[in-house]
């Protein structure tokens, strides 16, 4: 409920969210190019491996710093999209080992502000053993249906980590 509301809450402020997003390695993409974006209250997320919030037990933090479309495509009845994400985790002291698994929300947005389709993947992150911080890339490939002839996409897409209850109290 609390990240459904976060998400409207998004949407309805998606133009701004897109500005604070602008990135300047964006590719040269057509026009009709649906707009990619991170959800702002959804970009970090911090795993203490349960309810207390004690730096001792800090298992990871993470953050998605950026999301690029590298490639757009425009066929008759889709678009094919290349899309880069980039984040960076932080190792925390609970962590066992040297790996990383984060979900993250990948939505279609469409007409009205409202979630045409909504998945959920996972950046797996293997910590090397000298630093805490680790940079990561993750690309996806998205095909998403278009209408013929459309001058401006409908639909754009928004993403971010898939928070429990406890982490969207926070």
């Amino acid at each position: 409920m609390i990240q459904r509301t976060l998400i409207q809450i998004g949407l309805l402020f998606f133009p701004l969210v897109l500005g604070a997003c602008a990135n300047k390695e964006q590719a040269v993409l057509p026009d009709v190019c649906p707009h990619a974006a991170i959800l702002r209250p959804l970009e970090r997320v911090e795993d203490y491996g349960g309810d207390t919030h004690d730096v001792a037990n800090l298992v990871a933090v993470a953050v998605m710093d950026s999301v690029v479309i590298e490639k757009c495509d425009v066929e008759d009845e889709a678009y094919d999209l290349n899309l880069l994400i980039r984040m960076r985790a932080e190792k925390g002291p609970r962590l066992g080992g040297n790996k990383l698994s984060l979900p993250y929300v990948v939505s279609l947005v469409g007409e009205d502000d409202r979630v045409d389709h909504r998945e959920i993947s996972t950046a797996s992150i293997t910590f090397d053993g000298k630093s805490k911080l680790m940079p990561h890339e993750e690309k996806l490939h998205l095909v998403i249906p278009r209408v013929k002839d459309e001058k401006a996409p409908s639909q754009y897409i928004l993403l971010g980590f898939q928070l429990s209850e406890s982490q969207l109290k926070e």
